[in-house]
């Protein structure tokens, strides 16, 4: 019986990394991408100007692994639904209300790294790889629901990005304006206007 391999314990540089990740996130939080220097991102983590270029070459370079943690997230809160067929509307709404909490405190960075129409060279040049990444899985799931003739027609692809940036959309609205909506009522509505993208239906 082949002996089963332990995953790999995070080094102390993983750690470091992975604080210099979180202490991005909190600026970020707080001040304009374009404005938060080396120096307060390093000193937000514990660590040197020079131990900061030890694990990223730029800032640029840490907002795109900010950012990547961010959709990595995503994934995971409709981890339910992107694994299962069909509409499935509870599982998909279960998902959108855990990324609409991660947006009500992540809210300025992700509206800026996502929907800003002039955001700086920092964030647009890791913005549209970053974009597709995070429509990936929601593609594939479409994919499987197409080839089993269950969607709407039209290239998977499209409607990915289509719902994702109507997602994405509709939370920057509520971190913009957190009194504008009923946030039960803004879910139920983001739900069934997805599944009606996508499915021609609401389920409900």
């Amino acid at each position: 019986m082949p002996a089963i391999r332990s995953r790999r314990a995070p080094t102390k540089g993983d750690q470091r990394e992975q604080a210099l990740v979180d202490a991005a996130r909190g600026v970020f939080r707080d001040k304009p991408i374009g404005q938060v220097t080396i120096d307060e991102l390093a000193g937000a983590a514990g660590i040197t100007r020079s131990g900061f270029y030890f694990y990223f070459e730029s800032k640029q370079a840490l907002l795109a692994a900010v950012v990547d943690q961010g959709i990595a997230e995503a994934d995971v809160e409709l981890a339910e639904w992107l694994a299962a067929d069909g509409l499935d509307r509870a599982a998909l709404r279960r998902g959108l209300a855990a990324g609409l909490a991660r947006w009500k405190v992540d809210g300025r960075w992700l509206r800026e790294a996502f929907l800003a129409p002039d955001p700086g060279p920092d964030v647009m040049q890791v913005r549209d790889r970053l974009v597709d990444k995070g429509c990936t899985l929601f593609s594939a799931r479409i994919e499987r629901d197409a080839r089993a003739g269950l969607t709407v027609g039209g290239p998977p692809a499209l409607l990915a990005r289509m719902a994702v940036n109507l997602r994405s959309t509709m939370f920057a609205d509520v971190y913009a304006d957190p009194g504008a909506y009923d946030e039960d009522e803004l879910l139920d509505t983001l739900t069934d206007a997805i599944l009606r993208l996508v499915y021609g239906e609401s389920a409900r």
